[in-house]
């Protein structure tokens, strides 16, 4: 019986070859565009999960409001987790994590292995307890127990010491500490957000950490200090909670085990404790989630799409098969039978479809998730819940894709087929139309997206941001070599290349998250406005090309030392009269200094924020020169003025070796996320364009074969190949219009919501989506036009004679 089902299931194949290879094909194209994202979008949820505690683990954090915004303080004191073990009950264990990694710093193991790493932090034995870092040599009960040791990645293994077993040999850390390799982890995966190449005990760098906080590191200080129980550290503090522990009563305790000194003081205030399996999400990339969310529904969205065509087109070619359902029904087919005859067809389409969609995914995978820059583990595909998703994949699509036609086709009574009732149903035809409508509607919906996310980065290249970053050139200088204790003499040497039009330094990189801001005081008025500020150089404004908008100041005050300039928006905060600006600002700590100028508004950040008060702190100490700011002549060659530069830098005494950025990839690497979502939606974009051709091209293929006496006989008659062509066209295309008409608005709603993200963004201008329509109708009317003239050349004999 099986076989018999089998044999008619590919006769019906073999006969309909076109509406077989096009459904097979957008089967496959769909599927494969969803097992992409699903991939993604369950290595995105799987972040930290391989930690077999860490259900129970929860981090602790300080949230603060400073009237204006709110922030968390991740670093906590070195006696916090002591205290909370000590003296809360729901606390089994706690680890601290200390991160090194804040500049990269050199590593060596002999003369020929040595380093720049950032990878390096130092941890409790009890951290390792917690979490589930694998070991492949070493101890795990033990590791991190005695000082000055150290667990190296098995990446970082095989970097320092080759073929040898590291076991025992030591490294050596900032030319300073010397630590002895007790054990190698596995590399860690891509989805753990605790990241690390090296993992040193949390004791040796204990008293160079209190040196650099208070600058003393005698017996009383370091007693003191590693009592101290508050936000006033530098130390990532996990909890290992006992089952069943309430997390909201443990945050009710931490305020009376704080020390005296970090006694919360205000009510918008407060420690927090998010559960390990969240911080992935809601703390460390927030804007991930909104993107797996985004890429899920996209995926979804994508997989109905190829479900929509695969029912569409079954439907519409059923009529060809409704003298079979009547002869099996008058023969005594049970209902039962036809329902498992038109599954299996269904089972065998999803098949194929499936097959080439997972070859199409394994081949592609690599490919296109470098390209669209998609982080994937590629381990993770073997983990059992991908594959049980990939299984749920399989069954939902043949559930969905069989259930419609096998229900619909199986109700018909022989009588309704033979009185041709069939053909006039209204409910398929009706159902055909829904679904062309939906899924031209989400194509002319990705198109509008795809154009708007194109203008909105557009606007990130194009936009007048108040300062020149072209052909800036930065250069890190280690103050750790002291390099920057020699800028003046680098600056003078790399001022004289030939290639080199100014020079310019400040303590910071542009465009990186900035830490640093003053609390001043509004003139007569005890509000207090928070301004940013960046260390600089006497040239910095003049090579940056930042415009005065007070003064401009004299060249003696534009250079003047330990000096202030400020940006108009810091300027208005404070009540300060650009006409009369001069003034000694009080920047707290007994800190004065001399406020010589104001300029211009420029960014400094994401186009995401509103340009905030900005202070320029002028002045020529070597803290001011950690980056070096170059910029090259019009039209100097960048190689070889690169190299010369390298040159000098080489001529110091320095064991890191030479580096630079353009500012300009600084600044693009800002909008990295808006670069990649843009891709993913142009590549999904196009696939939901050629599904959509797919399914129109095989209903123009059925409506052409259903109407070819119709079509011979208006020829027989005189109508052109305009006239059948524009016969067969009409009906689709009203679906096409009406698809512009519904993805407009929606397209709208969903994009205005995105740009709103931006402080800064472009318009939505009605040619848009006007495009948008015009392009999908172009689209279909060279779909449809290819079948339809194919039709219309079609000899009008042979077609009458057909039966």
């Amino acid at each position: 019986m099986l076989s018999h089902y089998l044999k008619t299931a590919f006769r019906h194949i073999q006969r309909h070859y076109v509406i077989s290879l096009v459904n097979i094909g957008g089967l496959a194209i769909g599927l494969t565009a969803t097992l992409l994202v699903a991939a993604y979008v369950a290595n995105e949820y799987s972040h930290d999960r391989f930690h077999k505690k860490g259900d129970r683990i929860v981090k602790v954090e300080f949230s603060h409001n400073d009237g204006e915004k709110s922030y968390s303080i991740p670093w906590l004191s070195y006696g916090f987790g002591q205290a909370m073990k000590g003296q809360c009950a729901e606390v089994e264990e706690f680890g601290r994590i200390s991160d090194q990694s804040f500049y990269s710093r050199l590593v060596q193991s002999d003369i020929g292995h040595k380093y720049y790493e950032a990878g390096f932090l130092a941890a409790d034995n009890s951290f390792l307890q917690m979490f589930s870092f694998e070991f492949v040599k070493g101890d795990q009960k033990t590791a991190l127990t005695k000082p000055n040791t150290v667990l190296l990645t098995e990446s970082m293994a095989a970097k320092y010491f080759g073929d040898q077993d590291p076991i025992g040999q030591t490294i050596t850390y900032d030319k300073i500490l010397v630590f002895e390799v007790v054990g190698v982890l596995k590399d860690l995966p891509y989805n753990s957000t605790i990241k690390f190449d090296f993992l040193s005990d949390l004791t040796s760098f204990r008293k160079r950490e209190i040196r650099e906080m208070v600058g003393d590191t005698s017996k009383s200080t370091l007693k003191e200090q590693n009592s101290l129980v508050g936000a006033m550290g530098m130390y990532h503090t996990y909890l290992l909670l006992h089952p069943n522990a309430s997390r909201e009563a443990l945050t009710r305790k931490i305020p009376s085990l704080l020390s005296p000194s970090s006694k919360i003081k205000d009510a918008k205030d407060s420690y927090d404790l998010f559960p390990l399996f969240d911080m992935y999400f809601e703390r460390d990339n927030k804007s991930a989630k909104q993107k797996a969310t985004v890429f899920s529904f996209i995926g979804l969205l994508i997989l109905s799409l190829a479900l929509c065509n695969y029912v569409n087109l079954t439907t519409a070619s059923s009529s060809s098969r409704a003298g079979e359902v009547s002869v099996r029904k008058v023969v005594g087919g049970q209902r039962i039978a036809l329902i498992f005859q038109f599954y299996l067809e269904s089972v065998i389409y999803v098949t194929i479809a499936f097959a080439l969609s997972v070859g199409l995914f394994l081949g592609l995978k690599g490919y296109l998730y470098k390209s669209l820059e998609l982080p994937v583990d590629a381990s993770f595909l073997k983990n059992p819940w991908f594959l049980i998703s990939l299984a749920g994949f399989y069954v939902s699509s043949i559930l969905l894709s069989g259930g419609y036609p096998a229900l619909l086709l199986s109700r018909l009574a022989p009588g309704q087929i033979f009185r041709g009732a069939y053909g006039t149903m209204g409910g398929a035809a009706r159902a055909r139309k829904v679904f062309t409508v939906f899924q031209f509607t989400v194509s002319i919906a990705l198109i509008i997206g795809s154009i708007l996310i194109t203008k909105q980065m557009q606007l990130f290249q194009q936009k007048n941001l108040g300062i020149n970053r072209d052909r800036i050139v930065t250069v890190f200088l280690d103050h750790e070599d002291g390099l920057n204790k020699h800028y003046r003499e680098i600056r003078q040497s790399v001022g004289n290349i030939a290639g080199v039009e100014s020079v310019t330094s400040s303590t910071l990189l542009m465009y990186y998250p900035l830490g640093n801001r003053w609390e001043l005081k509004k003139m007569n008025s005890d509000k207090t406005v928070y301004v940013n500020y960046f260390p600089v150089d006497e040239q910095f404004v003049e090579t940056m090309q930042i415009k005065w908008v007070a003064g401009p100041p004299t060249r003696s005050e534009g250079k003047k030392r330990s000096s202030v300039v400020l940006n108009e928006t810091a300027a208005k905060e404070l009540g300060i009269d650009i006409h009369n600006y001069n003034q000694t600002l009080n920047l707290g700590a007994s800190t004065h200094r001399d406020l010589v100028g104001i300029v211009k508004d420029f960014h400094f950040s994401s186009l995401t924020e509103k340009i905030a008060p900005m202070g320029l702190e002028i002045g020529s100490d070597s803290i001011f020169h950690d980056y070096l700011y170059i910029k090259l002549a019009p039209n100097a060659d960048a190689k070889s003025t690169l190299a010369s530069i390298g040159k000098i830098y080489n001529q110091f005494n320095t064991n890191r070796p030479f580096e630079y950025t353009f500012l300009d990839d600084t600044y693009n690497r800002m909008y990295k996320n808006e670069e990649r979502t843009g891709r993913i939606v142009y590549w999904f974009t196009g696939v939901a364009i050629v599904i959509a051709c797919l399914g129109l091209f095989g209903l123009t293929t059925f409506a052409a074969e259903q109407r070819r006496k119709e079509i011979g006989i208006r020829k027989v008659l005189g109508a052109t190949v305009l006239n059948i062509v524009t016969m067969l066209s009409k009906d689709f295309l009203k679906l096409v219009i009406i698809s512009v008409l519904l993805a407009s608005p929606l397209a709208y709603l969903a994009m205005k919501s995105w740009l709103e993200d931006f402080a800064y963004h472009i318009p939505i201008s009605w040619w848009v989506f006007a495009l948008a329509g015009v392009a999908g109708l172009c689209v279909a009317v060279v779909t449809i036009s290819f079948q339809g003239f194919k039709a219309a050349a079609a000899n009008p004999v042979k077609s009458l004679k057909t039966n």
